[in-house]
């Protein structure tokens, strides 16, 4: 076997089928052009119409073996997280992995967190990867090498370096649970479930943060490698995590920091 053919059966998504939630900005949209970059068709799913037909023209311009179907949902409503299991049916045919990415997070100490706001964090970081997941759990059994990847964070892992990111961390903590509950029950379904924990990346979420350099500052000390992520060394443990490389690996909590969890 060639070198090129080996890879291909490792990490290679040929006829495969992903969706991704978050996928029309920052890392959401990283992901979602590795995994079309691999071969797999991807349901790209987030609020911004026009930031995923953006993304889909992109891929299909760039003359990837994958492509990428836009569909337009907001997840903090429990009620369109069925129309996203439908639309993978529809467009792709059923769901080989499923990329829990979308995420939000208020700024508030704890005791001043509006009731409101702590309920719409969990709904948004929590709820929704759950009720996701839950609605294609089908289609990642009838797959036969399903795969769950939910996006947990470092404030999964501890508490954050910030004030103001309470109910944030919460969620991420539930998270981790929610990863290596479904990973012992779904692992009779042929359904692998980890999470990726990523550190700080130049995202939407963290304008005002990585570029503003008191607060980076302060957070530098805390990652070994000195210095904050570049979105494509998200994408490569994304991708271990969606391929048949990654098959005897379930309940992984895998931190990409630079090393803030070492320490």
């Amino acid at each position: 076997m060639e070198a090129r053919d080996y890879l291909e059966s490792l990490f290679g998504g040929s006829g495969r089928r992903a969706v991704v939630t978050g996928a029309s900005s920052g890392l959401g949209a990283e992901m979602t052009r590795v995994l079309a970059s691999a071969g797999f068709a991807v349901l790209g799913v987030a609020r911004r119409r026009e930031r995923l037909e953006a993304l889909a023209r992109e891929a299909h311009q760039a003359g990837l073996p994958g492509r990428i179907v836009p569909h337009v949902a907001d997840l903090a409503e429990g009620d369109q997280v069925d129309g996203v299991a439908s639309a993978a049916h529809e467009a792709l045919g059923g769901c080989d992995v499923l990329v829990a990415n979308a995420a939000t997070s208020s700024v508030a100490r704890v005791e001043r967190m509006r009731p409101e706001d702590f309920r719409r964090d969990l709904e948004l970081n929590l709820h929704s990867p759950w009720r996701l997941s839950r609605a294609l759990h089908g289609a990642l059994a009838e797959s036969r090498a399903g795969r769950v990847i939910h996006v947990a964070s470092i404030y999964g892992l501890g508490a954050p370096a910030l004030n103001g990111l309470g109910a944030y961390a919460v969620a991420k903590h539930a998270v981790v649970g929610l990863t290596r509950s479904q990973a012992v029950e779904w692992a009779r379904d042929g359904i692998t479930v980890n999470a990726l924990a990523p550190g700080y990346f130049p995202t939407e979420m963290t304008e005002g943060v990585v570029d503003d350099p008191q607060v980076a500052a302060k957070l530098l000390p805390y990652t070994a490698l000195r210095r904050f992520g570049r979105p494509e060394e998200l994408g490569t443990a994304l991708l271990f995590l969606a391929s048949p490389a990654s098959s005897y690996v379930t309940g992984v909590i895998l931190p990409v920091d630079g090393g803030w969890t070492a320490r």
